[in-house]
């Protein structure tokens, strides 16, 4: 073997065993909702078609903005027309499903929800962290649509048992103001449906501060 040879062998065998390493030691096996950032998430972009995958070896662990990027796509049994988007969805190591159709994969990165004129504007679904997405605070929940099913489930920082859930059919009107008093480290999921039983992004959930920390 000659000496350029020998150098570039040495190099790749540091860089593998440097890489192995970082996933090892720095990239944290247990996932976290509490401790959830950008800095942590160990998720990498990907855009994936037509698979069954296992976290861990197809993808890594981690919180992705799932997009779909075809008509009719179905990601681990749930129908996505093209362009909805999941919010923050958690692939936890050694985990399996299936996709059906093209998706990208984006690591999510935790900003800050639109406020405007003292309220919030939520519209993609998925999983929200209170302190981090959402400030903490009472809160007052309305939706801009009676056109899709909207369900939301609200657990503390243990995620073990629900402490409010909110469900509202398509069509039905809110006879009552829902109010919403959301701690630091609660976690707050939301899922939106048409009747086609598709997930949707249309129309925003509204969560009107009455009183923040």
């Amino acid at each position: 073997m000659t000496l350029n040879k020998t150098i570039a062998a040495l190099t790749l065998l540091l860089l593998i065993g440097g890489y192995l390493i970082y996933k090892v030691f720095f990239v944290p096996s247990e996932m976290s909702a509490a401790k959830r950032n950008t800095e942590n998430n160990a998720a990498s972009y990907m855009v994936l078609e037509s698979q069954n995958i296992v976290v861990g070896k197809d993808i890594d662990q981690g919180y992705y903005d799932v997009k779909a990027l075809d008509n009719e796509a179905v990601f681990a049994g749930e129908k996505m027309h093209k362009n909805a988007v999941l919010h923050a969805d958690p692939s936890y190591m050694n985990e399996k499903f299936s996709i059906k159709g093209e998706f990208e994969f984006k690591p999510s990165e935790f900003k800050k929800v639109v406020k405007k004129n003292q309220k919030l504007i939520m519209k993609d679904p998925g999983y929200y962290v209170v302190g981090t997405e959402i400030p903490a605070g009472n809160y007052v929940l309305s939706r801009t649509t009676d056109t899709v099913r909207v369900f939301v489930d609200i657990k503390d920082e243990t995620q073990t048992e629900s402490l409010q859930t909110i469900q509202w059919e398509i069509g039905e009107k809110v006879k009552k103001p829902i109010v919403l008093n959301l701690k630091k480290g609660y976690n707050v999921y939301i899922d939106k449906t048409g009747k086609d039983e598709f997930i949707s992004n249309e129309g925003d959930l509204i969560l009107e501060v009455k009183e923040q920390e």
